[in-house]
C-alpha cells in the first residue's frame, strides 16, 4: 500500500524535477494549490510598471511644482518698485487755507541689482530641476525593486506550493509505511518535521508575496488588494559591468551630484548678488501744490540717496562666501559617498552574479540527482526518505537561486539608478 502511494507521489514529483524554473502555469490542479496561486492577478510587465511609476506620482509632481514656483519668484525679482501717490496740506491756519498738493514718490532699484537677483533665482531653479530628477529616479527605482520582489516571491510560492503538496503526500505514504513497519518512527518523524517546515516556508512566502504586491500597488496607485503577476522572463543575467566606466557614468549622470554642482553655481551667483546689493537704492519724489495765499501753483522735485557709511552689506557678502565654500565641499562629499556606495553595491552585485552562475550548475546537478533518486527508488535501491531528501535538495537549490537572482536584479537597479530609493519621502535638498 505504502509503495503504491509513493509511486503516485513519484509521478507528481516530475513537475519540479523536469519543469522550467520560472514556469508561469505549473501543471498542478488549482484545487490542490495554496490560496495565493488560485487568486486572480493583475498581469503586468516591467515596462508597464516603469511607465506607470512616475505618472502623476505625488512626490514627483511636488518636486516639479516646487521648481516651477521659482519661475514666479524670478519674475518677481525683476519687477520695478511700485510708485506711491500721496496728499499733503501745509501752512493751514485759522485765516488761511494754506498749501495743498499731491506727492508722487518712486523708489529706484538699479537694473544691475534686479538682474543679479534674477540670475540667482535662475540658478536655484536649475538646482530645483535636479531635485525633481532625483525624485523621479527614486520613484523609478522603488517601482522596479518592488516589481522584482513580487516576481521572485511569486515564483517561490509556486515552488513551495508544489513542495508542500509533495511532502504531505510523502507524509501520508510514510504513515502507511510506518504502520506496515517498513520504516522506523525516527524516519517518519523526520519526514513530518520536513513537511511542517515546508508549510511554514510557504506561509512566509505567501506573506512576502502579498506584502510586495501591496507595496507595488501603493507605489503605482493601484487597488491594494489585487495581487500582481510579472510576466517578464527573469532568467536572463544582466551583463558584466566595467567598474571604471560605470563609476564615471554614475558620477557624470547622478542627479544628486548634478544638484550639488548646481548648488555651487547658485552659491556663486549669491556672492555676486550680495556684492550687487551693496550698491545704492534711492528715492525720487515730485510734488505739485497750490498755494491759496499766492494763488500760484508750485512744483517740487527731490532725490534721497542713502550714505553707505556703516552698512555696506558686508555681513551678507561674508555669509554668501561661506555658503559657496560649503557647497563646494558638499560636491566633494557626494563624490566620495557615491564612490563608497558604488564599491559596496558593486561587490554585492558581483557576489550575487557569481552565486547565480554557480547555482545554475548546482541546479543541473540537483535535477540529475533527483532523476537518479527516482531511478534508484524504482529499482528498490532507495527508500521514500532518500527520495524526499533529493526532492527537498532540489527545491532548496531552486529557492536559493531565486533569492540570489532577486539580489542580483536589485543590485543592478541600484547601480543603474544612482543608489536612489525612498520615492514617497518628502523631496529635500541634499
Amino acid at each position: 500500500m505504502g509503495r503504491f502511494i509513493l509511486l503516485i507521489l513519484l509521478s507528481l514529483g516530475g513537475v519540479l524535477s523536469t519543469g522550467p524554473l520560472f514556469a508561469q502555469s505549473p501543471a498542478v490542479p488549482i484545487s490542490r494549490r495554496a490560496p495565493i496561486a488560485a487568486m486572480p492577478k493583475r498581469v503586468m510587465t516591467l515596462a508597464q510598471i516603469s511607465g506607470m511609476a512616475t505618472h502623476n506620482h505625488p512626490a514627483v509632481q511636488q518636486a516639479r511644482r516646487q521648481a516651477e514656483a521659482l519661475r514666479g519668484e524670478w519674475i518677481q525679482a525683476g519687477l520695478r518698485s511700485n510708485p506711491s501717490l500721496g496728499y499733503e496740506a501745509e501752512e493751514m491756519t485759522e485765516g488761511s487755507a494754506g498749501r495743498h498738493g499731491v506727492t508722487f514718490t518712486q523708489p529706484i532699484t538699479p537694473q544691475y541689482k534686479r538682474t543679479a537677483r534674477q540670475a540667482t533665482i535662475d540658478r536655484e531653479y536649475q538646482a530645483a530641476l535636479q531635485l525633481y530628477h532625483i525624485q523621479h529616479q527614486k520613484v523609478m527605482n522603488d517601482a522596479l525593486l518592488a516589481a522584482y520582489r513580487v516576481a521572485f516571491a511569486s515564483r517561490k510560492c509556486l515552488i513551495l506550493e508544489e513542495l508542500t503538496h509533495l511532502s504531505q503526500e510523502a507524509l501520508k505514504a510514510g504513515n502507511e509505511l510506518l504502520k506496515a513497519q517498513e520504516i522506523n518512527r525516527a524516519s517518519f518523524l523526520d519526514m513530518k518535521i520536513k513537511s511542517e517546515q515546508t508549510q511554514i516556508a510557504l506561509r512566509d512566502a505567501e506573506i512576502a508575496h502579498r506584502t510586495a504586491c501591496r507595496e507595488l500597488a501603493i507605489l503605482l496607485a493601484l487597488p491594494e488588494r489585487e495581487l500582481t503577476e510579472i510576466s517578464d522572463s527573469l532568467n536572463i543575467l544582466p551583463p558584466e559591468l566595467d567598474e571604471m566606466t560605470l563609476l564615471a557614468e554614475i558620477q557624470r549622470f547622478s542627479p544628486e551630484l548634478r544638484q550639488a554642482r548646481a548648488e555651487v553655481e547658485t552659491a556663486k551667483m549669491r556672492v555676486r548678488q550680495q556684492h550687487a546689493e551693496s550698491g545704492i537704492d534711492y528715492d525720487t519724489n515730485a510734488k505739485i501744490a497750490y498755494n491759496t495765499e499766492s494763488k500760484q501753483s508750485e512744483f517740487t522735485l527731490g532725490v534721497a540717496v542713502p550714505i553707505r557709511l556703516f552698512d555696506r552689506n558686508q555681513g551678507n557678502i561674508q555669509r554668501a562666501k561661506s555658503e559657496l565654500a560649503a557647497s563646494q565641499r558638499n560636491v566633494e562629499r557626494l563624490e566620495r559617498l557615491l564612490a563608497q556606495k558604488f564599491e559596496r553595491q558593486l561587490g554585492e552585485y558581483q557576489m550575487a552574479r557569481n552565486r547565480v552562475v554557480s547555482y545554475k550548475e548546482i541546479l543541473a546537478d540537483a535535477r540529475e540527482a533527483l532523476d537518479l533518486a527516482f531511478a534508484a527508488y524504482r529499482h528498490g535501491e532507495y527508500g521514500s526518505h532518500e527520495l524526499l531528501e533529493a526532492q527537498l535538495t532540489l527545491s532548496a537549490v531552486q529557492l536559493e537561486y531565486l533569492d540570489n537572482m532577486n539580489a542580483l536584479m536589485e543590485s543592478h537597479v541600484l547601480l543603474r539608478g544612482s543608489f536612489l530609493t525612498g520615492g514617497l519621502e518628502k523631496p529635500r535638498v541634499e
